[in-house]
């Protein structure tokens, strides 16, 4: 009387055919860029000629994750690139929360 049940996929006895796709795989769209895009960055004047100033000094860089104490290579627009021990470091000027010149000592 107590019969067994089976609810899922019935057991194919048959070999299942394979999938084949005829067309190519990649898609044939075209790529479109967006056309007039405008880049901002916050821009803060005073502390930018700051920085200017110390160009190729020995400088301390505060930012929000610690300290950097290296050679002051450039100043950009939205980085600063810091020389430190030979390896040149970019650093956000969003992310300096003050700099100021290195000691005699330090380096």
């Amino acid at each position: 009387m107590n019969r067994f049940v089976y609810y899922g996929y019935p057991q194919a006895s048959f070999p299942v055919p394979q999938y084949y796709r005829n067309e190519d795989v990649q898609r044939k769209e075209t790529l479109v860029l967006p056309k007039n895009v405008t880049y901002t960055t916050a821009v803060e004047p005073k502390f930018t000629e700051h920085l200017i100033q110390h160009k190729g000094l020995t400088i301390v860089i505060t930012t929000t994750v610690g300290k950097l104490v290296g050679t002051l290579d450039d100043v950009f627009i939205d980085h600063v690139a810091l020389v430190v021990r030979g390896k040149k470091h970019h650093i956000r000027l969003c992310e300096i929360v003050y700099f100021e010149k290195a000691d005699e000592k330090s380096g």
